[in-house]
């Protein structure tokens, strides 16, 4: 059974009973709060910019309190089949202490939801998501199966991103680390409480998503800050995301993906196993390959300020190519960037004009990602 959008909305689980425990952390910081997917975002802080924050998690690290993500607890002995069926990858090939980034699609092979489940035992799932319906479509799989789902409304969820994170939390957690590669989790003690720590985040570098129970999460925020300070850490807030994330070529529900883009449109073609058995959307996505509308790609220029806005069309030759959908700009590789939406035929290399009038800006197509083209830093040993 497929959900409309407007089901999917009235379904949500209660987001009145979900929890932010480190909200006087983020006060005596000074934050700004923005509300995101029906809980408190630190937008930004007093006496830090968004370019200090950027650098840190280059350079050193930055810890975001990124709580408002969806938790969803899947166990039983259905509890695998139940997220095989709704997500693209192979679920079953997923064994404990590992995780998966994946989609589930509508029956018309549209993108729900990007999200990330991780196996945390035998017969035991966490999946995390922003602010898609996935979850309602695992719901709707899950009626009559020997499952039991539980919408986790007190984890805690803490990043911290940067080159420097495994220097601040490896010496205060009671397990191996250093030993975590990409989409690795354990169950361990940090700082003298009890996490799931996860190396996976949103940002281009190493990092370190950490969960943690609610009464724990201001511990453990006030001393990862405290542990980092000698490599220059910094608390981070939605002020910096969105230039990281593009540098990263990251994408951002719903801003670049949503149930109008199959995931050959945005890049997300990696994620569909096309060997394992059935699954939401399977046959429109499959048929839908090769027949692309558009591709997401980057594009930039050098520049020594923002430039773009976002929705400005895109031209090859007088004649309109794409558009932009998401516009950033970075300070430290001196250059406006953006993703945007392109004709297939648009390679890497190609000279557009952010108009069509004389005069025009002119940008660069690349592939995603802007920054760490091969991923290196991101799996770094």
């Amino acid at each position: 059974m497929q959900l409309t959008l407007a089901e999917i909305q009235e379904r949500t689980e209660d987001m009145t009973k979900r929890v932010f425990a480190n909200e006087d952390e983020h006060k005596a910081l000074g934050a700004e709060f923005m509300e995101w997917n029906g809980l408190k975002l630190a937008a930004s802080y007093d006496g830090i910019t968004g370019e200090q924050e950027h650098d840190a998690v280059r350079e050193a690290a930055a810890m975001y309190d990124l709580t408002a993500f969806r938790k969803l607890w899947l166990r039983g002995p259905d509890a695998c089949a139940v997220l095989d069926q709704a997500c693209t990858r192979d679920i079953t090939k997923l064994k404990p202490n590992r995780g998966t980034y994946t989609c589930v699609l509508t029956e018309e092979g549209g993108v729900v939801d990007d999200s990330v489940v991780f196996c945390t035992g035998d017969d035991e799932y966490l999946y995390i998501i922003g602010t898609g319906g996935s979850g309602e479509v695992i719901e709707e799989i899950a009626k009559g199966k020997d499952v039991e789902l539980e919408w986790d409304n007190t984890l805690q969820l803490m990043s911290v991103q940067g080159p420097k994170s495994i220097d601040i939390l490896a010496p205060n957690a009671s397990g191996d680390v250093s030993g975590l590669k990409f989409f690795q989790h354990m169950e361990t003690k940090l700082f003298g409480r009890d996490v799931l720590l996860a190396r996976v985040g949103y940002s281009g570098e190493r990092g370190y998503e950490i969960y943690a129970k609610a009464e724990d999460a201001p511990h453990i925020w006030r001393s990862v800050l405290e542990e980092g300070k000698q490599y220059g850490i910094q608390p981070g807030s939605f002020a910096s995301l969105t230039p990281i994330r593009v540098e990263a070529g990251l994408l951002f529900h719903p801003f670049d993906v949503d149930e109008d883009t199959t995931p050959w449109e945005v890049g997300l073609g990696f994620t569909i196993d096309k060997n394992k058995g059935d699954f939401v959307g399977r046959d429109a996505v499959l048929a839908k390959e090769g027949n692309e509308r558009f591709l997401t790609r980057g594009v930039s220029c050098p520049s020594d300020k923002p430039i773009f806005e976002g929705g400005e069309e895109l031209y090859r030759d007088g004649k309109k190519v794409g558009s932009i959908i998401t516009p950033s700009y970075s300070h430290r590789m001196k250059r406006a960037l953006a993703m945007a939406r392109l004709d297939p035929d648009v390679s890497e290399g190609a000279k557009l004009t952010v108009g069509n009038e004389a005069g025009a800006p002119e940008v660069a197509v690349e592939d995603l990602p802007f920054y760490d083209k091969n991923k290196e830093r991101l799996r770094a040993s």
